[in-house]
């Protein structure tokens, strides 16, 4: 028999004699007739939707009893019942609950009540052994350590590893949680937890995201381990969730932290047929970018570059396939992202703005799965597999494009004849050594390439690794161990003029040593600490004639080198019973190294090629140094059980950036290296922020407000030249910066509509000031920077129909970017000249879009060999024509404006998505 979901209610059963009802009612649906015996009784019922949505019953109920119209209703519909003790049922099918476990079910819901808000969620097991087995470990009391070697302090360290069951992959960000201390702590990126508590006897929570909560008792004599394996939730129509949150935002010290997991991610609506790792982090408060299919995002007021987006550790420079249509990421390999905005914690730096933390899976260590999906314009398959059973596994994700037939379709010739190509490699190994030793190696490869018929033509990629020993020194005392290869390259092609055919190449290596730490002193405090080490190996350009005819002489730029290295630590502890701290020191520093020939300039003198005085000539060793003391904190005030006041500071520096004059990112810009004239960046931020649990945590509202100063951001002269300039200081401003605003959300966690609101408003102003009049912008004030966009306002909304079929739907509103127009023609020399506005003091009409999407899976049988879904999106469902931007042509004695939209017209697109399964189990 097959094994089925039971989703269990809680009702009454003292006086059920003594209560009655009447109902009279013609092809009602059986969901009405729970809905109404719940309201005129003390009964709550909970059950399967996929058992029942289908059901319509003719009923003639006068007078009858509760227990009397339960069973009418169980017989009627072909369910099967049973009736607990302490006012609780359970509903099933084809499966009846064992009287003999009663009290032992009965029990356990109990224990439930506080965090099933809408249902619990069981699966049945056929016999009455497979119902001992599983749920006996719940009672069960383990003990931890040796009574005889009880410490002298009387405190002993809990740790331990949370694991998926059905999959054996670690649980990121799982809580733990012991209530009668009112402490507990949160697994790290590899599934491991570890606190300090006084010992004696405690029932110990573990809860995750998208899993069952699970308890434990546990007696503490002293130090030891306790590992957890959790099973998967299944969806039921009474609860979806869908949270851009993991822990609980009231008491986590963390403030401007959003996780987005990957269930979220795949019920949105797909641009391109795919979910989208980076676009989703725009529908978060305080994320922008400056319009559609545009490469890279903007946090709390910060330019594209000042992100440090992170895979397993690797940088990734470029993070999109395709002119941004497509995110650089598979999502299927995707375990779990965080975004920093604001109290960054200490471990991270190298941006003045955001960290996003993206880790990668590990693959299943019970069995192999094969899934993937197939869209219009791309492919993606993944492969998981263990290597040995429970001990070491890996995960390999491939993804394709096949879009030149859409080109093919446009009137354009030159499109017909073009090409676009992408294609990327993702992989994942892991090994448990042993209890103490384990080792990951993740790879990643990305490939694209854009042949404009016989004009333009240009092609770039990313190689990353990361390998990592981690080592349990102690159940007090974790380590990781990280070596890291990142590498990133371009190359762009000129074939319009047979005279002018040339190509530039561009290199960008990194390579990083990692080793972190992370040390749990007492019940109080975790300690983390550790240093890094990033060296820098920069081809700023390569210009190659490509023909014989070709006029372009070859030119190559010097190369950069420069080395940055950090040591942090960091202490969160609890001040008082309503306070915690968290307290953080990194100190970085920066040197860039030889051979290089640097310009030198006159004095009093605005940085001119005209002011050129002679060149000095370094050697292999170090040339300038920077270096700097970067302070975090952040402290949570609990005003009550539900809510929160948080306070936080950064501090932030920056020594590599990027050289471009557009506002959006692009696969071809240039990335510098800080020397002497090119100084450092530097951020720091100051925010505040309100958090309020409602409706037993059903719905989040925060309020959160910041400020934040920006030193030695990046501007350009008028007409700079970017590319393959041998002395880009002199086209360079160096300026300053503030950004502020303020973030209000209501997130809501669980019934059939889930979603959230969020409205932003923030500024973000730029001055480029000088005692040199050329090298001023806007007389020296200051003015909104490209990316400033004041309102924001965002809705995502997921409405869950029946296990099968769900539809989600985004509503996007902001503020139009600023511009610089053209206004007057003026003469000058006798020529006509244009007269320019002041920078960026005009704005394009505001941006609106809306997009919706269709989940539909297949059938929900348990043991089938294929689970199957169809997705069908459409982007841009107003068709609006948002302008991505304004340029000008002089016609006649006019200048005229015309506005550019990515997409002007609703875009469809339908995804089939399948999994594979080793031994075909329900993983719904």
């Amino acid at each position: 028999m097959k094994r089925l979901i039971l989703i269990l209610a809680f009702i009454p059963v003292f006086a059920a004699f003594g209560q009655t009802i009447s109902l009279q009612k013609d092809s009602i649906q059986f969901d009405e007739v729970i809905d109404f015996v719940e309201k005129n009784s003390d009964y709550h019922f909970f059950y399967s939707n996929a058992w029942t949505d289908s059901i319509y019953l003719d009923i003639n109920l006068k007078q009858t009893s509760v227990i009397n119209a339960i069973k009418w209703l169980a017989e009627n519909s072909r369910l099967k019942y049973t009736i607990l003790n302490n006012n609780k049922v359970v509903f099933t099918k084809n499966y009846q609950v064992k009287t003999d476990f009663a009290e032992l079910f009965s029990s356990y819901i109990k224990d439930r009540e506080a965090i099933a808000i809408d249902s619990v969620i069981y699966e049945a097991p056929q016999k009455e052994e497979d119902i001992q087995r599983t749920i006996s470990k719940e009672y069960m009391v383990f003990t931890i350590g040796n009574q005889a070697k009880t410490p002298s302090s009387h405190v002993a360290t809990l740790s331990g590893k949370i694991t998926d069951l059905e999959s054996g992959e670690p649980l990121v960000g799982t809580v733990v949680y012991i209530d009668d201390l009112k402490n507990g702590t949160v697994t790290n990126l590899y599934g491991h937890y570890s606190f300090s508590l006084p010992i004696g006897r405690y029932k110990v929570e573990y809860r995750s995201v998208g899993m069952k909560t699970t308890y434990r008792n546990v007696v503490i004599h002293s130090d030891g381990s306790l590992d957890v394996e959790m099973k998967s939730k299944p969806t039921s129509l009474k609860e979806v969730t869908i949270t851009a949150k993991n822990e609980d935002p009231v008491r986590n010290l963390r403030m401007g932290m959003e996780k987005i997991t990957m269930k979220t991610l795949k019920q949105l609506p797909l641009g391109m047929g795919e979910a989208d790792v980076i676009k989703t982090t725009l529908l978060l408060p305080g994320v922008q970018s400056v319009g559609e299919a545009s490469n890279g995002f903007n946090v709390r007021g910060g330019s594209t570059d000042q992100n440090l987006i992170l895979l397993n550790d690797a940088p990734i420079i470029n993070t999109s396939h395709f002119f941004g249509f497509f995110s650089g990421f598979n999502s299927d390999i995707i375990k779990d992202i965080t975004l920093y905005k604001s109290g960054i914690p200490a471990k991270y730096g190298g941006r003045v703005s955001s960290v996003m933390d993206m880790t990668v899976k590990e693959g299943n260590r019970k069995e192999t799965r094969l899934n993937g999906g197939i869209s219009p314009v791309s492919g993606r398959l993944t492969l998981e597999s263990p290597i040995k059973k429970d001990k070491s596994s890996f995960i390999l994700a491939a993804r394709t494009t096949y879009s030149d037939w859409v080109l093919k379709l446009l009137d354009d010739a030159k499109l017909k004849n073009s090409s676009a190509n992408f294609h990327d490699l993702q992989g994942s190994f892991s090994w448990d050594i042993n209890d103490k030793n384990s080792v990951y190696v993740t790879g990643y490869y990305s490939h694209d390439d854009f042949d404009y018929y016989t004009e333009d033509a240009f092609e770039y990629n990313t190689i990353a690794s990361t390998i990592k020993w981690k080592h349990i020194f102690s159940p007090k005392l974790f380590s990781t161990f990280s070596g890291i290869m990142s590498n990133y390259d371009y190359t762009t092609e000129s074939r319009t003029d047979s005279s002018l055919l040339h190509q530039i190449d561009y290199k960008l290596n990194q390579y990083s040593f990692k080793s972190d730490f992370s040390y749990h002193s007492s019940k109080n405090h975790k300690i983390d600490f550790g240093l890094n080490a990033t060296w820098y190996d920069l081809s700023p350009g390569k210009q190659s004639p490509t023909s014989t005819e070709s006029l372009i002489a070859f030119k190559e730029l010097e190369q950069e080198q420069a080395l940055e290295g950090a040591l942090y630590i960091s202490d969160e502890f609890d001040l008082t019973h309503f306070m915690s701290v968290s307290a953080g020191l990194r100190y970085s520093f920066y040197s860039n190294f030889g051979p290089k020939t640097q310009y030198n300039y006159t004095t009093g003198l605005p940085r001119t090629t005209e002011n050129i005085t002679d060149t000095t000539q370094h050697g292999s060793g170090p040339i300038t140094f920077y270096s700097g003391p970067e302070l975090r904190f952040s402290s949570n005030i609990r005003l009550s059980g539900t809510s929160s006041l948080k306070i936080g500071y950064n501090r932030m520096y920056q020594y590599i950036q990027m050289i471009s004059n557009t506002a959006a990112m692009a696969p071809t810009d240039i990335w510098k290296l800080s020397d002497k004239y090119l100084k450092p960046q530097r951020g720091d931020q100051f925010s505040i922020g309100y958090y309020k649990n409602l409706r037993n945590g059903s719905i989040e509202a925060s309020v959160e407000t910041y400020y934040k100063t920006l030193d030695n951001i990046i501007d350009y002269k008028g007409g700079a030249q970017l590319v393959m300039n041998e002395h880009l200081e002199t086209d360079v401003l160096n300026g300053k910066g503030k950004a502020y605003g303020v973030e209000l959300m209501v997130q809501k966690k669980r019934g059939k509509l889930t979603g959230w609101v969020n409205y932003t408003y923030s500024r973000i102003l730029h001055q480029i000031d000088s005692e040199f009049e050329e090298e001023q912008v806007n007389n020296g004030d200051y003015f909104p920077a490209n990316y400033d966009k004041p309102h924001d306002f965002k809705v995502v909304a997921n409405y869950k129909f029946s296990r099968r079929m769900n539809i989600s739907t985004n509503l996007f509103y902001s503020t139009g970017r600023p511009f610089t127009a053209p206004v007057a023609y003026y003469n000058f020399g006798g020529a006509d000249k244009v007269y320019y506005s002041d920078r960026n003091s005009m704005r394009m009409p505001d941006y609106i879009r809306m997009d919706v999407a269709a989940t539909i899976n297949g059938n929900l049988v348990a043991k089938k060999l294929n689970h199957s879904s169809w997705t069908f999106a459409v982007y841009n469902l107003m068709g609006r024509q948002n302008a991505y931007n304004i340029f000008f042509r002089s016609e006649g004695d006019r200048i005229q404006g015309y506005k550019m939209s990515i997409f002007g017209q609703p875009i469809f697109t339908v995804t089939y998505n399948f999994k594979f399964m080793g031994n075909a189990k329900d993983d719904f």
